[in-house]
């Protein structure tokens, strides 16, 4: 892509930059292609740039990729500066929200830049640098005491999947999210096979084994964005943000395959029989409600369990 010197000072690192400086940045690399979902920045990956967004948004995470955002980036804005100014490792993840083009300025380059144009520069970028860095860890620190305190209260203590009540809340906002950015969301329910029968027959203490180990299928086979969530009993959702149904089926039956062949272990050893799932799948329409979404994935999760189990409608 042919990216325009024009383009370049409309964001707000290049603003007021003279024309001469900007056609030096432009030449001297080319815009980058983000998918939904692509992890741009992350505190486990050294980074040698600051991304310039030229479109879409991107979202900040500390703590882990599947913590809550904590800012979204928009047109304009860059992001990349602290780790590069800094010297220092990313603190947050930084993923695409949606398809987005960013323009990278390598680190050398940016110093050239400021050194040009005088070596205080740089010391006081990396003051002011140094503030907003300690500024963030406190409000690292107290989001993660807020995060401990709330933890019982949203997340279930068997599986360690959100529980109904995270779930109650999010589904509304993920509806809305995705009517404003016009795409897709997609939910699967689905419920563990003749569960009553394998808790009677071999005990509570294996039921429970065999729902911990839905839970680990679920946490290592969804997306970093989606959402899983134990709904009750032997039930579970998972939430999939911006994805068509075609591909949400792929990852149903991705789900279904890996716990049909999973080992079940009790927790002093001993093999247990394994499980299978039905799911429902079921995509929002405009006129969407949480709990049409719902019934509606709830129904075809009925007709699975009708057709023999162990499968996926939609």
């Amino acid at each position: 892509m042919n990216l325009s010197n024009q383009e370049l000072a409309q964001t707000e690192l290049f603003r007021n930059v003279p024309n001469d400086i900007l056609e030096r940045v432009r030449t001297h690399a080319d815009p980058l292609q983000l998918k939904a979902g692509d992890v741009l920045l992350s505190p486990e990956r050294e980074n040698h740039h600051i991304y310039v967004l030229l479109s879409g948004r991107l979202a900040l995470h500390f703590g882990s990729l599947d913590s809550p955002e904590m800012l979204v980036l928009e047109k304009g804005t860059s992001v990349g500066e602290m780790s590069i100014i800094d010297q220092s490792m990313p603190s947050a993840f930084v993923i695409a929200k949606e398809d987005c083009l960013v323009f990278p300025v390598h680190r050398d380059l940016l110093h050239e830049l400021v050194t040009d144009t005088s070596p205080v520069a740089r010391n006081l970028l990396r003051l002011l640098t140094q503030c907003i860095k300690a500024g963030n860890e406190c409000r690292i620190k107290d989001r993660s005491t807020i995060g401990e305190l709330t933890t019982h209260a949203n997340i279930d203590a068997l599986t360690g999947l959100y529980n109904r009540r995270w779930l109650d809340n999010a589904i509304g906002r993920l509806l809305v999210q995705a009517l404003e950015n016009e795409w897709p969301l997609c939910l699967l329910m689905m419920d563990v096979d003749n569960f009553k029968k394998y808790n009677d027959t071999l005990g509570h203490p294996c039921g429970d084994q065999a729902l911990i180990a839905v839970g680990n299928v679920l946490k290592t086979t969804i997306r970093p964005y989606d959402f899983a969530a134990r709904y009750g009993g032997e039930e579970f959702m998972v939430l999939l943000p911006n994805i068509a149904q075609n591909e949400a089926l792929a990852v149903a039956e991705r789900i279904r395959a890996t716990i049909e062949k999973t080992a079940i272990v009790h927790s002093d050893g001993t093999a247990l029989p394994g499980v299978t799932i039905s799911i429902g799948l079921a995509v929002n329409r405009t006129d969407c409600t949480p709990q049409s979404l719902i019934n509606a994935a709830d129904a075809r999760l009925y007709q699975a369990k009708q057709q023999g189990r162990n499968c996926i409608k939609c």
